[in-house]
């Protein structure tokens, strides 16, 4: 039986390490990729990072780096990386080069994934071979930021051909131009003979009423190869990855007809690739 790896679980920042770990075992989840906490001050549940900083950038990192290193084969620790923060670039080299984080998070907030100042950060992320999941769609944590994450706007990544990333959350409500963008660097990639760099993570998002259509197009589109099975849980309490992924199963088995391979895929093989794991 293939790994159920969950690549999508949030940090609060006050999580132990085998806690997480009595979680995923209680699930059967075998591993998860887990974001740091957000490196800012939220004034409420409903508004926006009302400030940020590089010392607390540098300390989230430090927190998940110290739990993903009690389970290095089962937390895998991502950096939520505020790239407005002027050191922005040299952080993200400290937490990926010498913290050995596996990977990034970003959630565009006052700043378009298109802007001149990301430029700099895609060129060193994609030097250090570190794979990105960008959130993308609606966006209910923050006060007034939905327009950031469309998935259009992430066609700049076209530029850095060797830069692994995924889209959250199908980038619902915009499922369709999130599988038009996904069939934009298929044709790229395969133009050019290259691996295909944009994977997509299928984290709600999406209301269950919407989810069965959406994982009908991705599959009939050609995508079960890279879509990955996600569930914006936290590390703490892994009770919602445990309902979607059985509510995902059942869709792609009893609804869609899908073949054991392809949830298989879904459920872990293809984030397992994402990740570079073997």
């Amino acid at each position: 039986m293939s790994r159920i790896i969950d690549c999508h679980v949030h940090a609060t920042g006050s999580e132990e390490a085998s806690e997480i770990i009595e979680e995923m075992d209680r699930h059967g989840i075998d591993a998860i990729v887990m974001f740091s906490p957000y490196p800012g001050v939220m004034r409420n549940a409903y508004s926006g990072a009302s400030s940020y900083s590089s010392k607390r950038q540098r300390e989230v990192a430090r927190y998940i780096a110290e739990l993903q290193r009690e389970y290095p084969d089962r937390i895998m620790g991502f950096l939520w990386l505020e790239p407005r923060l002027e050191d922005a670039v040299e952080v993200l080299d400290w937490a990926l080069s010498d913290l050995e984080l596996k990977g990034v998070k970003m959630i565009p907030y006052r700043w378009y994934p298109y802007d001149e100042k990301l430029l700099k950060i895609y060129e060193k992320i994609e030097e250090l071979g570190a794979p990105v999941i960008f959130h993308s769609g609606i966006l209910f944590g923050f006060e007034d930021s939905s327009r950031y994450c469309r998935p259009v706007n992430y066609e700049v990544l076209i530029k850095f051909p060797k830069l692994k990333f995924a889209l959250a959350h199908v980038s619902w409500p915009w499922v369709d131009e999130c599988i038009a963008l996904w069939g934009r660097f298929r044709h790229a990639a395969q133009r050019a003979g290259r691996e295909l760099q944009m994977f997509i993570d299928a984290t709600p998002g999406t209301p269950p009423v919407y989810r069965g259509e959406t994982f009908r197009k991705l599959m009939a589109y050609g995508a079960q190869d890279y879509v990955m099975f996600g569930s914006d849980s936290t590390a703490g309490s892994l009770d919602h990855s445990a309902r979607i992924l059985r509510a995902d199963v059942r869709i792609l088995r009893d609804e869609l007809g899908m073949p054991e391979g392809v949830v298989r895929k879904y459920l872990g093989l293809n984030v397992a690739r994402f990740l570079g794991l073997r």
